[in-house]
């Protein structure tokens, strides 16, 4: 039997960043109860590299044609369509018809989630609610929050980051701190020679897999940051905030370009939870998605697509599981298929070619004496991205 005395619900979301944001919009105009749990309050920072890719934007499309509309028409965002590779002072770059937009994640996020409060009748919001632990039981889960209120829910989408308690619990598995990388960025005006339609990515053997990186973004400002391995993070002397000036510094044009830029926000950082092409995140009662499911590209670093078409699938599967009052492994192992079918393939090659690079880092050149050919370098990218 379930406890006594609990608001009970068909579907429960931990977490309202972009994928379980995009579960919650999924799940709207059906007949499912659905409770959404936020730890934070709405607007709310986030640190992130601010790149919505291709996958964001045709997730966004698949959920509701309207909510692209809304978006391009609420922020006007910078199209993506070139990136700038940058090795050894050199840009290599590739050509995308159109590669995504920048938009600051504070208010990408905000846009999601007013669109729940708009949109989802059938959802109830919990903000500045955090939860501490997921019980599993007889009928279903208990839901605890650190304010000691107590939910019911059939089932669970997990979807509350990296380093996610909540997916440790349910799986068993610890957390792997090697698995992670780690970010900082700030916001910066007055960059020289940046291109609107132009990200860069820059990088050296020292830090690779680790990167700098560029993002344009509206009003003469631009998204800087630099990110690595976990695993790299005790091979280097330095803290992270000193290999961001010191990769300035050392760069004679970098050091060019950011001579008059100023800094308008504080340096901030987060965790990175790379894929390494693990996609055990479904079992009974439960689907992990985003951040918590580890999803991030391991050589680009980009997370908001995949986590956005996560939440997506998630909310597809935990409808079925409802509909027919399955809820097993049997059944939300169709969201573990269908991760694996459009994102298991380019992980297991980008993850080969990061492992290939750190072993024989002279890699790094052989790719530059090759890129010099554009037309080599789009087959290169045509390869990357098929």
């Amino acid at each position: 039997m379930k406890p006594k005395c609990m608001l009970e619900y068909d579907i429960a979301i931990i977490g309202s960043g972009p994928s379980g944001s995009c579960a919650a919009l999924t799940l709207q105009n059906t007949n499912v109860r659905v409770a959404l749990f936020e730890k934070e309050e709405f607007p709310r920072q986030k640190v992130c590299g601010d790149g919505l890719c291709d996958r964001s934007i045709n997730t966004l499309r698949a959920i509701s044609e309207s909510y692209y509309f809304e978006f391009m028409e609420t922020f006007s965002p910078l199209p993506m369509q070139k990136t700038d590779l940058v090795y050894k002072g050199t840009h290599y770059t590739l050509n995308f018809k159109n590669f995504g937009y920048t938009c600051k994640r504070e208010d990408f996020d905000a846009f999601l989630f007013s669109r729940i409060q708009r949109d989802c009748s059938n959802c109830t919001i919990y903000q500045n609610t955090q939860i501490a632990e997921v019980q599993k039981h007889e009928r279903g889960l208990v839901i605890r929050s650190s304010q000691n209120e107590t939910f019911f829910a059939k089932m669970v989408i997990v979807a509350n980051g990296a380093k996610s308690h909540i997916a440790t619990e349910l799986t068993g598995k610890p957390w792997a701190k090697e698995k992670n990388g780690v970010a900082i960025r700030a916001y910066f005006s007055g960059v020289s020679d940046t291109k609107s339609d132009t990200i860069e990515l820059h990088y050296s053997k020292k830090y690779f897999p680790g990167y700098f990186w560029i993002f344009p973004m509206q009003n003469n400002i631009a998204n800087v940051g630099f990110g690595y391995s976990m695993k790299d993070k005790n091979k280097h002397p330095l803290s992270i905030h000193e290999i961001f000036t010191e990769w300035i510094q050392n760069d004679g044009k970098l050091r060019e370009r950011f001579k008059n830029a100023v800094p308008i926000s504080k340096m901030q950082g987060g965790l990175i939870p790379y894929n390494t092409n693990d996609f055990s995140s479904a079992g009974n009662r439960y689907i992990i998605t985003g951040d918590a499911a580890s999803l991030i590209d391991p050589i680009s670093g980009g997370g908001i697509g995949s986590a956005m078409y996560s939440g997506y699938c998630a909310a597809k599967t935990a409808l079925q599981c409802v509909e027919t009052q399955d809820f097993s492994y049997t059944q939300t192992k169709t969201y573990e298929k269908a991760l694996k079918q459009r994102i298991q393939k380019e992980i297991r090659k980008r993850n080969r070619l990061q492992k290939l690079i750190r072993r024989l880092p002279f890699m790094l050149d052989m790719f530059a004496y090759v890129a010099k050919n554009q037309k080599r370098l789009q087959k290169i990218s045509s390869w990357y991205f098929r």
